[in-house]
């Protein structure tokens, strides 16, 4: 397998490459040595996005020659730092502080990998002459990288075809030398195409996308000698954050190979099938139709191994004589039809989009793989085969089918002429049922100067937040309907040296539905990960308050800094309070130039990022969930990151060696989450190349 999979990166890079030189220029040096006014220009490639052209942005954007941030390539890092993750590239992950849902109808509620998977509203469509190919490599942490390519070919004049190519191999960064596996994405591809009428009066966008992540990521520590080192019962949260630390020795490190045969295993499949068409009668009047075939498979395989049953199950729930691997099969499948009219009524200064939306939504599970068994030989010869199989109990099987029905409205008002100050109105309702009122409704006032904006959503709880997830995490609980309401000012101001951007948000959420560690029978493992759903009875109440400040000195010398505060004002129940970090400060200060006429962009700096102490959340294995507790304290150290980026012609590269301030802590590594090593300094190096038409 991994001969295949080493011969098909291979491939897609010859490919890249030839297609791109036979296009462009006989041969490779014909290419760079050309006169300065024939030589390719990265400006004559544009893309755009259903998205876009689903809000009447129909300008095409020109491809980002730019190299700011690009050393950013963890999610983690591309969120602000405000995601929480198991500590290495590309592992589950959550929020840390509450962000309102983009859905409000039924899901399956698995989505602690949704950060790695690409919507296909957000897929780009590039407008080209002949041809355009990038792709993009980075070899990150010692063992683990990211390939990310794209092709895209025009077809005849209105019409281009694509593929984009991507894939990810992350290894385990443990303080030891015993680095594996631990995530594979691959395949994972999307198919395009765009067509469109030579006045643009009809658009047609069609893509096919198939992604599969495998994770084997069973855990932290389990030893019950580590029990003797941590300050369990410590009140004071610093102490227990000085004594986990210990933890981190090689002698508590048992749970450092998590392969096919020990560990928990998950494979995530995900396929997409997406049509976005649209046709224009006149400025004032668009119809348009948006179909999405989105299929889900999750399967997660649990090995029969003692001291991973007593690190991720109750004892007294466990199946007697459980020495089979047990498998849990969940397969979600929705069809979605959107339909509506839209369009600019130019006197008025407005945007309008009114649609209606039908959701169909299937869902299939399985906890328990039937279990094989040999059938005796009379009956071979009567019913024609050698095995058969035995069903799992009833309550471990079903399926669910639901139909949703939506009105939605979205508008864009122009308050001047100069279009410096707009009013945004997005809102949908679902229609059955009435009594719960599910809805979501965002209304923005922005300007040059601030921002002002309220959001209202009341959404469904997730199929599994009801149901449960196998064997080991089952329940049928019935909770009420979440809602939120948040409101939110920003303002703006940017001088030649100083730019200022404070902001504040306070959120209150009703009905809050969250995961939390569940006392289990099992005394001599303390950290073991069982949770369950709870839902709080009172209101919580949380306010986000800071700001972005950043310099310019001498014009090429800059130092942004941002700083926020988080805090959770509930009474008498704080649901928050201590689970959210109470200040993160994220910090970039570098050098950025373009000498030689703007042949060459550099930029080289120094990253700095830092979180108050706090009680992360604690992750479940087996439902992919993050839970609350209160047991380990997390972050409380300062991460700091050297980079230089650059670019010569179309080629970008960056050069970062994270972490270089390990050495100056005792012990040199650290806990992202509970339980699980965050990254180690390392040098990581990244290539992008594009060639253009």
């Amino acid at each position: 397998m991994t001969n295949i999979f080493i011969w098909l990166q291979r491939s897609c890079l010859i490919l890249c490459l030839g297609s791109s030189f036979t296009t462009y220029a006989e041969t490779a040096e014909a290419l760079f040595e050309e006169e300065k006014e024939k030589q390719i220009e990265a400006n004559t490639t544009f893309f755009i996005t259903p998205e876009a052209v689903k809000q009447n942005y129909n300008n095409y954007k020109p491809i980002d020659r730019s190299v700011e941030k690009i050393d950013r390539f963890r999610v983690v890092e591309q969120h602000g730092y405000n995601l929480q993750d198991l500590g290495n590239h590309k592992t589950a992950a959550q929020p840390i502080i509450y962000t309102l849902p983009k859905f409000i109808g039924i899901t399956y509620g698995l989505s602690a990998y949704d950060f790695y998977f690409p919507n296909p509203q957000t897929i780009r469509y590039y407008a080209t002459h002949k041809a355009y190919t990038h792709f993009n490599v980075i070899l990150a942490n010692l063992g683990s990288f990211i390939f990310d390519s794209c092709y895209c070919h025009r077809l005849f004049k209105n019409c281009h075809l694509g593929v984009n190519v991507r894939s990810t191999m992350t290894e385990k960064e443990w303080i030891t030398k015993d680095d594996v596996k631990i995530v594979s994405i691959f395949p994972d591809f999307d198919l395009f195409a765009h067509v469109k009428t030579t006045d643009e009066s009809y658009h047609l966008f069609t893509s096919f996308s198939s992604t599969t992540y495998k994770a084997k990521e069973t855990g932290g520590i389990r030893s019950s000698k580590a029990k003797e080192k941590f300050d369990f019962k410590g009140k004071d949260p610093s102490k227990r954050y000085d004594s986990s630390l210990e933890l981190l020795k090689e002698a508590f490190m048992e749970n450092k190979l998590p392969n096919d045969d020990k560990g928990v295993s998950h494979t995530d499949l995900r396929r997409n099938l997406y049509l976005y068409h649209q046709y224009a009668f006149s400025e004032q009047i668009h119809l348009y139709h948006e179909l999405i075939n989105s299929k889900k498979k999750h399967t997660s395989i649990i090995a029969a191994d003692e001291n991973l049953l007593d690190f991720i199950t109750d004892r007294k729930d466990r199946p007697k004589n459980n020495n089979e691997s047990k498998k849990t099969t969940v397969f979600m499948h929705a069809l979605i039809h959107e339909m509506g009219v839209k369009g600019d009524l130019e006197q008025l200064r407005l945007f309008y989009r009114l649609y209606y939306r039908l959701e169909t939504t299937r869902l299939t599970y399985n906890f328990l793989a039937p279990k094989v068994i040999p059938l005796d030989p009379w009956v071979e010869k009567l019913v024609g085969k050698k095995q058969s199989t035995i069903d799992p109990p009833l309550d471990t099987k079903g399926s669910d089918k639901q139909h949703e029905h939506y009105l939605g409205l979205s508008t864009r008002l122009n308050l001047s002429e100069s279009g410096l100050q707009k009013l945004y109105m997005d809102g949908a309702y679902l229609l059955s049922p009435f009594s719960e009122k599910y809805h979501t409704m965002q209304l923005t006032y922005q300007d040059k100067f601030f921002t002002v904006g309220y959001h209202s959503i009341q959404y469904k709880s997730p199929y599994i937040v009801n149901k449960g997830y196998s064997i080991y995490r089952k329940w049928n609980k019935q909770f009420a309907p979440t809602d939120a309401k948040q409101l939110s000012l920003a303002i703006c101001y940017g001088w030649p040296i100083l730019y200022l951007n404070p902001f504040v948000s306070f959120t209150r959420i009703n009905n809050y539905i969250f995961y939390k560690k569940k006392n289990s029978s099992i005394d001599d493992h303390y950290d073991h990960c069982i949770a369950e759903p709870v839902q709080a009875t009172t209101p919580a109440d949380n306010i986000s308050y800071g700001g972005n400040i950043n310099f310019c000195l001498f014009t090429y010398f800059h130092i942004d800094n941002n700083l926020t505060f988080f805090k959770g004002i509930s009474s008498p129940y704080k649901i928050f309070k201590g689970y959210i970090p109470s200040y993160s400060y994220t910090g970039r200060y570098y050098y950025a130039h373009q000498p030689f006429n703007k042949r060459l962009d550099i930029e080289t700096g120094i990253n700095v990022h830092f979180k108050a102490l706090y009680y992360a959340d604690g992750y479940d294995i087996i439902a992919q969930q993050f839970y609350r507790q209160n047991e380990f304290a997390t972050e409380g150290r300062c991460v700091l990151d050297l980079f230089i980026n650059f670019r010569i012609k179309n080629i970008k590269l960056f050069l970062k060696y994270s972490s270089i301030n390990q050495d100056f802590y005792k012990p040199t590594a650290y806990f992202a989450t509970p339980f699980y090593p965050g990254l180690r300094k390392a040098a990581d190096i990244g290539v992008e190349w594009c060639f253009f038409d």
